[in-house]
């Protein structure tokens, strides 16, 4: 077992990586920020000073750093406020981890690709439309540049136990299920909608293996029968259905037993910020290390939602 520092853990994603990996048995020393709480480090991630002396601290590990601004249409308004979480706040926590010997995955996007030739490779050529996929790109180049070792975690669009539905692009779609009257729905998009708990799986399982490769080269075993997997560079990680927005609302529709009559696909962009069409990963190098996601969108959404009774109450919802 092992000491994990996890940021962003009051996040939808983070939140879902220290349960799984406190149910491994891992020691977490979680951190936030606006949500902090008892259970949760208060750490403002834009102040180098203060990252550097948190991580020299406590020691940790593995950092899994999930905190990020994640919203493209705020992205696009605040370049300077996304760049400040996904590119400076990575590059002091990556250099932070390098000075005290951890190893860090940085939770990056499938938006780093224009979206016009899938499935996309781990090696494929990034090429951002949009701003937040663009500071994430930056983000991965940062890390990487400060350790090779480290790893780059990409993840498509996500859904999970939520506090309130906003949290996730996915769930939040909820809403519009309320409105009954007719409203248009992007049908143009393709995205793999993945959840959080199939994902914190996925790492956990990603940190045991690098613990196994550090534990083999401390002891020099690497040179016997035992297989050394060194964990390192840039990974994806998916679920396997792909789905439009609409698609995902009559999911969701059929789960809740509400009506999605009032729902009229539409085939053109919907979005403010532009968003690429189909960025759809192929995730050969961890299926490759036998890691795989397992979650379908159905059972995963009606496990999420069950799991999120607090928000389903408050639109006078229950499951």
């Amino acid at each position: 077992m092992a000491k994990i520092m996890v940021t962003g853990a009051t996040g939808l994603l983070g939140r879902a990586v220290v349960k799984q990996l406190e149910l491994t048995g891992h020691e977490v020393v979680a951190t936030g920020f606006s949500r902090a709480n008892d259970s949760v480090h208060r750490l403002d991630l834009t102040h180098p000073n203060e990252v550097a002396d948190f991580v020299s601290h406590h020691s940790p590990q593995v950092i899994v750093h999930c905190a990020a601004e994640r919203r493209p249409d705020v992205s696009e308004q605040n370049p300077q406020a996304a760049l400040a979480l996904n590119l400076s706040a990575s590059q002091a926590l990556a250099q932070a981890a390098k000075a005290n010997h951890a190893w860090l995955i940085y939770i990056s996007t499938d938006y780093v690709f224009d979206g016009t030739q899938p499935k996309y490779a781990e090696d494929a050529a990034t090429h951002p439309v949009n701003f937040y996929g663009e500071s994430k790109r930056k983000g991965e180049d940062i890390v990487l540049s400060i350790d090779p070792d480290f790893a780059v975690l990409r993840l498509p669009i996500l859904y999970g136990q939520v506090e309130k539905l906003s949290e996730s692009a996915v769930l939040v779609l909820i809403q519009q299920l309320m409105v009954q009257r007719p409203q248009g729905v992007d049908d143009w998009a393709v995205r793999s909608p993945t959840s959080t708990a199939d994902i914190a799986n996925a790492i956990d399982k990603l940190i045991a293996l690098h613990l196994q490769s550090l534990h083999l080269q401390q002891s020099h075993l690497q040179q016997s029968h035992l297989q050394q997997t060194t964990v390192q560079g840039i990974y994806h990680f998916s679920a396997a259905e792909t789905m439009t927005k609409y698609r995902m609302l009559l999911t969701l529709g059929e789960i809740l037993q509400l009506s999605t009559a009032h729902l009229t696909p539409e085939s053109t962009p919907t979005d403010c910020a532009k968003r690429p069409r189909d960025c759809t990963l192929s995730c050969g190098r961890l299926a490759a290390l036998g890691i795989r996601s397992d979650i379908d969108f159905a059972t995963g959404a009606h496990q999420a939602l069950t799991q999120s009774s607090g928000a389903l109450a408050a639109l006078g919802l229950t499951l």
